[in-house]
Order: C-alpha cells, then sequence, then structure tokens
C-alpha cells in the first residue's frame, strides 16, 4: 500500500508541483501564517485566542514527544532509506524520519487545538494541516502509512488537550468574573403565552425551555425567572394560583435536573381592581426592583447579566440596569419587534426566534461555547 501511493502521489509532475510540496514541507514556510494566525485570535477573542495558542503549544509538545521517543521505539518502523524504481525521490531519508510523522501530527495538533476553540477554522487548518502531511511523502520523508497515522494522532491529541484547558479553566474565569444572571420571563419566554394563566393547566413550557435552563447551568450562570403578574391585581387570579404555578415550574426543573435559582414575581398594577394589589411600585417591569433585590441576594454583577423576555418592558431592563437585553419572538415579542423596526424603543442586544437562541447567544457573547 506505501509503495502504491507513493507512486500515485509521485506520478504528478511538475516545476508548480515541487516546488509546492517543498514549501509547504518546510517548518520556515509556515512561521509567519502562524505569527498572523496567533494574532487573528487574540484580536477576536484575547481569552479563548490564549487558550487556543496554549493548547497547540502543548499538543505539538506532546506530540513531538510521543513520535520521537515514544511510538518510534515501541513500533520500530525507523525502516532505512531505499529508492523505487522510476521514483524521483529517496523515500525515508532524514533526520526528521519518525513514526509515525512528526509533522503530520504537529499540523493536526495544531488544528485541532485551535479548532476547538474556533470551530470554523477548522475548515481551514485542517486542510492546511492535511497539505503538509501530503508534502512529507511527496518529498521523501516519511511513509503514507506514517503520516497517516500521525495525521489521526495529532488531531486527537489536539482535540484532547484543548478539551481539558477549558474544563479545567471553567472554574478559574469563574472564580476571576463576578457572578452573572441570566434573568428569564415567565409567561412568552419561558412558558408559553396563554393570556395569564387563570388554571393551571394552561401552564406549558417550550419544548426548549428545560435544555436553555440546563447549558445556563452548565455554563455558570444562576437562573432567575422574573414575571409581572398584574392578573393577581386585576382579579383574573389569586397570589395563590401564581405560588402553585411556580412550584409546578420548580418541579419540572428538578425533575429534569435543571436549576432555577429564584423566581421573582409583581402581582402590582396602578389601575388594579383589587385593592392590596392595586399600587404604583419598583417591582413591575420595566422597573427594575426585582432584578435589583434577586441580584443583591445572590451576589451578582448586573452589568455583566442577561435579561430575555417577549415585551418592550423586558429589554427596557437592559438600560435600566446596565444588563444586556434579548428579545424573543415568542409570545408578544413578534408584535413588539415591530416597535423595534420603527424606532419607538431602543432596540436590544439581540432578537431571537426563541429561548434556545437567546441562550446559545448569551453564551458565544460571554466567550463560552454553546
Amino acid at each position: 500500500m506505501d509503495e502504491a501511493l507513493f507512486r500515485a502521489i509521485n506520478s504528478v509532475s511538475g516545476h508548480a508541483w515541487d516546488t509546492v510540496m517543498v514549501t509547504a514541507s518546510s517548518t520556515s514556510t509556515w512561521s509567519a501564517p502562524a505569527g498572523l494566525l496567533a494574532a487573528g485570535l487574540l484580536i477576536r477573542d484575547r481569552r479563548r485566542g490564549l487558550w487556543a495558542i496554549a493548547a497547540a503549544v502543548i499538543a505539538v509538545g506532546i506530540g513531538d514527544a510521543l513520535g520521537f521517543y515514544v511510538l518510534k521505539e515501541l513500533a520500530a518502523r525507523a525502516r532505512p532509506c531505499f529508492a523505487l524504481e522510476n521514483v524521483r525521490i529517496l523515500i525515508g531519508c532524514g533526520e526528521a524520519y519518525s513514526f509515525p510523522s512528526n509533522h503530520a501530527i504537529n499540523s493536526l495538533a495544531i488544528a485541532g487545538a485551535i479548532g476547538y476553540f474556533f470551530r470554523p477554522m477548522l475548515w481551514a487548518l485542517v486542510p492546511a494541516g492535511l497539505l503538509v502531511s501530503l508534502s512529507r511523502v511527496a518529498v521523501g520523508a516519511h511513509y503514507p502509512s506514517d503520516v497517516a497515522a500521525g495525521a489521526v494522532i495529532g488531531f486527537i491529541i489536539g482535540w484532547i488537550v484543548s478539551t481539558m484547558i477549558e474544563r479545567k479553566t471553567a472554574g478559574i474565569r469563574c472564580a476571576a468574573t463576578k457572578l452573572r444572571i441570566v434573568f428569564l420571563d415567565r409567561d412568552g419566554c419561558v412558558n408559553v403565552e396563554d393570556n395569564h394563566i387563570r388554571d393551571i393547566a394552561q401552564f406549558r413550557l417550550y419544548p426548549d425551555t428545560l435544555e436553555a435552563i440546563r447549558k445556563l447551568n452548565s455554563a455558570g450562570f444562576k437562573v432567575v425567572v422574573i414575571t409581572n403578574q398584574s392578573g393577581v391585581a386585576r382579579g383574573l387570579m389569586t397570589e395563590e394560583l401564581v405560588r402553585q404555578t411556580h412550584d409546578l415550574l420548580m418541579k419540572w426543573t428538578r425533575e429534569a435536573g435543571v436549576t432555577i435559582d429564584r423566581i421573582e414575581y409583581c402581582p402590582h398594577h396602578p389601575e388594579g381592581s383589587v385593592a392590596d394589589y392595586a399600587k404604583t411600585c419598583d417591582c413591575r417591569k420595566p422597573m427594575p426592583g426585582m432584578l435589583i433585590r434577586a441580584a443583591k441576594e445572590l451576589g451578582a454583577d448586573l452589568p455583566e447579566s442577561y435579561v430575555v423576555g417577549d415585551k418592550i418592558s423586558d429589554i427596557e431592563l437592559g438600560p435600566a440596569t446596565g444588563a444586556k437585553a434579548i428579545l424573543v419572538r415568542t409570545g408578544y415579542g413578534a408584535r413588539d419587534e415591530g416597535k423595534i423596526i420603527s424606532g419607538e424603543v431602543r432596540p436590544p442586544a439581540f432578537v431571537a426566534d426563541g429561548i434556545k437562541e437567546a441562550v446559545d447567544w448569551i453564551l458565544a457573547d460571554a466567550g463560552l461555547r454553546k
């Protein structure tokens, strides 16, 4: 198989082919692109860029040690130089030779390490690594099977190193940053909008709600549900029904293994028909009372937090508290988006189709994986 592949690769002839292969095979060729790549990563996202570069360096170190000092000895594949008839190069010659190919290991280790942190770059880095691997066969430095083994091993090393770094640094990130909250509106965001929940049988979650909350839990965010329940002041429901609804929500989250850290609700309305609740307060959105109270209790930093909801009153909490606001098109969101488009109100940081897309955007904005 090695001989057949050698002959196929070397059946390509011409000055351009030889130039590309020799150039790609040279380590010095990649110094400038590597420097530009590192600079680009740091500009794009300094924290993730640093981790990606560190992962690539560690992966290359592991790959070199593995290729030169472990697998080469264990496999005893240091085959001598030999010449194939009608093939222009000597195969397996030079000090760089090892099993598996160290160039293949290193180039694919870099691709796997950086691609883990910046997934779109896989489309460029993996082909570049494969070009390096191919060039090592074309110039006769490595056997095709050794290159293939090196490419697979290198990519796995890069991916594993990056995975371990991200997991290990998760705790460091949490300790180094202030506690952050994602405030989720209830009706129209967490559960299906039904013109006031007047019977607990009306209470239904969106299909993506529990998984979205799970992602926030995994990323280290506190999750707080904030909801205006003016139906209490209007006499449409009792405060006891609101509590029962929230008990059911907490039951469902516990059963799903996800956590809502706190629920805040406002039963007031200045034009309510129930005297005890008919008043102006600091907790009815867009007033920030519920957010401020929850942030104080949990010790969170509002400017590092996010608010998600389906009404203008939800996204107005962003400017009021310094948090980033996201409008979801579920519930009344599609209706209220028209006010944003027309310029009636200040636009939110993002408009999402639903809670899942909103959470994915939050994780990306916070520099975390989706």
